[in-house]
């Protein structure tokens, strides 16, 4: 059992002591928490609730929102990395009946998986016409925790993308490359860690987690309370986050809050309720939670849940597909668990209303690796609305465009049951959205590169129209106005001049090393990598690992972080400088979170170049296993950021131990005005300077 633990396989044990019999020689990845600080026993075994601060305006603009598993479904996402049988089984439940409409979307990782995976859905009898594949590499089939965290912004559907587990970093990308390769919507990176088994939204922008938000994001990194709200309420529009005790690890191996309890709808939960000789402090939690959910208004039944060694039995690890609920049982692998089947699937019942469906399905063989059907599946939102919904990502407010570049026009826009729009047509205002043209009529990439054109103002809009199959229409608008004008940009690289300088490549941690020092790092990179500085001097990096045409930084030892400072000295007057634009293009192995910052000369500390800085307050984050791009603008107050001298520094920093960070291109674009168009770029506007 020793051995077997060791290598991440957890027998357990039936009522009669007999131990189950996996579907596979040697299990899955399990799903019990990986890494992090450990349980606190001297946690509150009561719940409460966090509301959030002013909010930063991250994502993006336009209102996020995080839609109830019990609101409208279009499909299910299933990976099918293990556990296969239930996988199989859950597939083949949503698909067979013929009065449903529910698209299966399975993650494969290849080919031979995808013709396998087919041919246990049809031998079951699924109707494969519902049936969607993905091919993208992964590690485990517990795609509830690493996502993707599905959000309305402005209607139109996006993804959020949090840090799930360290060791398993095929499983982390999966949420960008899903948004980008599959479903073409906007992914934006959560710095936080976090698996979608422990959290569940419910109505009027509330969210529930359970204390296992705090062990893994702590308050020595940056993450206070009112910090991890903020976060949750500006990338998945949580104005409430509930936080409800941790199950102790020794009765549940997750910590997740989908092990014992479930929004069925807008104002009924289920709670487990465990057995009489269970341990102590989770039958305290659960029963605790119970009158807090009351006085919330919701009206609570409670289902078993027992303890047979490791293996935590739990009925509320269920999921809801418009008018059918999945749920797991247990009484086909262990005849005596039948009681406690119809115990569960009767109150289930009850708390959902005789109109809804359930499903029951057999999870014995998948629950010893703690977990069961809630979190082997993300429901993919429906957009039920007639007409398009449509947001401008960008330009969404305050930038600066100069005449005669090129800049990129992002959206997302989403159709009635999420079916594809064949016309897209993008059109800019000059007079804040009173009058507009045309710009052109493409598809709905996402992403347009547009030649802005000659034209003098700050109260540029950009409209987005979708035109649906049937011809319906919506339409997003910049949610802010932002300044064109002629101007030039002088362009801070490393293909050529002096006065720029790379330094590092690890420290300690943020707060023993870097917190409030601007030279954490003192070594040349020329002097760790040869050619360091020619690798970093164009965008030409198409690889992986070890392409040579990237800057490659040394392995941090045991226990360092990744960390770079970059120096550039700004010839410009400030008095001249309208926008200073930066831009960083790499990735990080595994997933490591790579974070961009600007020192800030007043408040000497690390910052986001917008008012905010210290640990977490950065420009910009990517978290991914290929290239991306950490961008930021700075739009004023220019002395804080460059010194009388005209140094600028940034720093680059991995938030993970040991793991090495990769750069391609790192630039910094000056953008100056016309003498006579200064004051516009101060904020006055056209009818001021035609005066």
């Amino acid at each position: 059992v020793q051995g077997l633990v060791a290598q991440g396989v957890r027998p357990a044990e039936g009522a009669s002591g007999t131990t189950i019999v996996a579907e596979q020689q040697t299990l899955p990845l399990p799903r019990w928490r990986e890494g992090g600080t450990p349980y606190d026993p001297n946690q509150s075994l009561q719940p409460y609730a966090l509301t959030s601060p002013k909010l930063r305006d991250l994502p993006a603009a336009g209102l996020v929102a995080s839609p109830p598993e019990y609101s409208p479904v279009r499909g299910v996402l299933f990976s099918f990395a293990g556990y296969t049988s239930v996988v199989r089984d859950l597939v083949v439940a949503l698909t067979q009946p013929p009065r449903y409409d529910e698209i299966a979307y399975v993650v494969v990782q290849n080919r031979a998986k995808q013709a396998q995976a087919a041919a246990n859905f049809e031998a079951g009898g699924a109707d494969m016409s519902k049936v969607e594949f993905i091919i993208e590499p992964g590690n485990s089939v517990w795609l509830r925790d690493y996502g993707p965290h599905f959000i309305w912004q402005n209607g139109a559907l996006a993804i959020v993308d949090s840090h799930y587990y360290p060791s398993r970093p095929l499983d982390n990308f999966i949420p960008t490359l899903l948004g980008d390769d599959h479903f073409i919507m906007p992914t934006y990176d959560m710095g936080l860690y976090y698996s979608g088994g422990n959290f569940q939204p419910g109505p009027n922008r509330s969210g529930f987690v359970t204390s296992l938000i705090n062990l893994d994001n702590p308050s020595s990194e940056g993450f206070d309370a009112g910090f991890i709200a903020e976060l949750y309420a500006t990338y998945l529009g949580i104005d409430a986050l509930h936080i409800m005790p941790q199950l102790p690890f020794s009765v549940d191996g997750t910590g997740h809050i989908d092990m014992w309890m479930y929004i069925v709808d807008e104002d009924t939960v289920i709670i487990s309720k465990f057995k009489r000789e269970s341990n102590p402090t989770a039958i305290a939690i659960t029963d605790n939670a119970v009158p807090y959910m009351e006085s919330l208004g919701f009206e609570v039944f409670r289902t078993p849940a027992w303890n047979v060694g490791y293996t935590h039995f739990t009925y509320t690890n269920a999921f809801r597909v418009n008018n059918r609920i999945f749920v797991s049982t247990y009484g086909e692998g262990n005849p005596s668990y039948q009681d406690e089947d119809a115990d569960a699937l009767a109150t289930w019942q009850a708390a959902a209303g005789r109109r809804v469906e359930l499903v029951p399905i057999n999870s014995y063989s998948i629950i010893p690796a703690a977990g069961a059907l809630h979190c082997i599946v993300m429901q993919v939102p429906r957009y039920t609305n007639p007409a398009p919904a449509v947001h401008v990502v960008s330009p969404d407010g305050g930038e600066l465009l100069l005449s005669g570049t090129t800049q990129t026009i992002a959206w997302v826009a989403t159709d009635t049951d999420n079916v594809a729009i064949p016309q897209i047509d993008l059109y800019y205002s000059t007079d804040g959205g009173n009058t507009y043209t045309s710009i052109t009529t493409t598809t709905d990439t996402g992403f347009y590169d547009w030649t802005v054109p000659e034209v003098v103002t700050d109260q540029a809009k950009i409209k987005v129209v979708a035109t649906s199959v049937d011809s319906d229409q919506g339409e997003g608008v910049s949610t802010a106005v932002f300044q064109i004008a002629p101007g030039w940009q002088t362009i801070y690289d490393f293909a050529t001049g002096a006065d720029k300088f790379g330094f590092g490549h690890q420290t300690p941690t943020w707060n023993r090393f870097i917190d409030g020092n601007r030279m954490p790092v003192t070594a040349g990179i020329d002097t760790l990598v040869r050619d360091a500085y020619a690798d970093l001097a164009s965008s030409d990096a198409t690889g992986g690992d070890w392409d040579s045409d990237r800057y490659i930084s040394p392995d941090p030892s045991f226990s360092y972080e990744s960390t770079h400072v970059f120096e550039f000295t700004i010839d410009e007057d400030l008095a001249e400088i309208a926008d200073i634009e930066i831009l960083w293009e790499g990735y990080a192995d595994q997933c490591t979170q790579v974070e961009l910052y600007v020192w800030d000369n007043v408040e000497e500390q690390w910052s986001d170049g917008g008012g905010y800085y210290g640990q977490n307050r950065f420009l910009d984050n990517w978290a991914g296993n290929r290239d991306g791009f950490l961008k930021g603008n700075i739009r004023s107050d220019f002395g804080r950021y460059i010194d009388e001298s005209g140094q600028m520094t940034l720093l680059l920093y991995a938030e993970r131990d040991q793991d090495q960070s990769f750069h391609d291109y790192l630039v910094v674009t000056v953008s100056t005005l016309e003498p006579t168009l200064r004051d516009l770029a101060m904020g006055r506007n056209n009818q001021d300077l035609q005066n």
